[in-house]
């Protein structure tokens, strides 16, 4: 059997196990800059609610739980990424609006502007999306769920 054709097989029978059906409507194994291999997944499923949870919480899990049990099926140890419905993808863009907003409004007013993001994932995309920008500092403080990002301008 083909690695994506096994993969595809482990990653239905993990949502069937879990109560739903899942339509794998992308998975695509990358080569990343440090020589390990990135597993990419979108699947599409009548439950997604659930397999996402709030703030993409159960998402993480259900993504950390997976590639366990790929890794010790296929014995190959992947970095997997899991979206669900494009969950991500949305999430994302809505991050990078976020970002550009919150700092425009950090700039505008003259003062540091809070965003609470528990998720690393989150968080990563507001620094990847402000990085370039001169006029602003970003840092994160805080610890677990009261972990942000402080956005403060460069005056």
């Amino acid at each position: 059997m083909e690695e994506k054709e096994e993969i595809e097989k482990i990653i239905k029978e993990f949502f069937l196990k879990a109560g739903s059906e899942a339509e794998i409507k992308k998975i695509n194994i990358e080569k990343e800059e440090d020589g390990r291999e990135s597993l990419v997944v979108n699947i599409k499923t009548k439950e997604a609610n659930i397999f996402i949870g709030k703030q993409g919480l159960v998402l993480s899990d259900t993504q950390l739980l997976l590639r366990k049990i790929i890794k010790k099926k296929t014995q190959k140890d992947y970095f997997l990424n899991l979206d669900i419905d494009d969950y991500k993808k949305y999430k994302e863009d809505y991050l990078r609006e976020l970002a550009q907003n919150t700092a425009n409004e950090a700039i505008r007013d003259k003062e540091k502007k809070e965003l609470l993001l528990p998720a690393s994932f989150d968080r990563r995309i507001v620094h990847l999306e402000l990085e370039k920008k001169l006029d602003v500092k970003i840092e994160s403080v805080g610890e677990g769920e009261n972990r942000k990002i402080i956005i403060e301008p460069i005056l």
